[in-house]
């Protein structure tokens, strides 16, 4: 969370969103951070008021809709912030909220994911193989997640909307087990350029 905050300067983008609610401080710290308070959705309603009993008044904007088909108009955010969400769906629903993420968010905003890392093969968490076992049991589609290309797959969402994406230098969080990435949305050079990412 503290790596996160850190790379959330909300100063270079007035409209926020942070896709679903979390525990902790996060969202408050982010609704007070940003300057026209933060677009925060789920699709609990319990989870939004919660969120909402937690921050001061007006700095939440909530709404109840699913990550996966946003109700939000294309190029609407200038910030959209992810927060351990993608290693709780199946590849389907990943990709169709990658997709809806890079739909929503302007050319020239910034997208940030907290989650846990590339397939952390020389973790000594991940090499306890009763932990592996035990982890891939509590989050079932954790395993499948590791094993993709969090860039190649919002290179091709970012494609899919006339976008690409620019990689910031990466945030490794407990040896790498855990990430925090950052990305410069642009408008796409060219339908053939595609939207994979480069280095900044």
């Amino acid at each position: 969370m503290r790596e996160t905050l850190a790379r959330c300067d909300m100063e270079t983008g007035r409209r926020a969103l942070q896709l679903t609610c979390v525990y902790g401080k996060l969202t408050p710290e982010l609704a007070e951070k940003a300057p026209s308070g933060l677009h925060i959705m789920d699709a609990c309603m319990a989870q939004l008021q919660l969120a909402r009993r937690k921050c001061g008044p007006g700095s939440l904007l909530p709404a109840r809709m699913d990550a996966e088909h946003l109700a939000y108009a294309s190029d609407s955010f200038d910030r959209v912030i992810l927060f351990f969400l993608l290693h709780e769906m199946p590849p389907a629903a990943r990709e169709r909220t990658l997709s809806e993420m890079l739909r929503v968010i302007r050319p020239g905003g910034r997208i940030l994911i907290t989650e846990y890392g590339e397939q952390p093969e020389r973790h000594w968490l991940y090499r306890c193989v009763p932990f592996r076992w035990l982890l891939g049991r509590l989050e079932p589609f954790l395993p499948g997640f590791w094993e993709e290309d969090l860039d190649m797959r919002l290179g091709d969402a970012a494609g899919r909307h006339g976008k690409r994406i620019e990689a910031v230098p990466r945030v490794p969080v407990f040896s790498g087990f855990y990430r925090v990435v950052e990305y410069i949305v642009r408008e796409a050079h060219s339908a053939a350029s595609g939207g994979r990412p480069v280095s900044s």
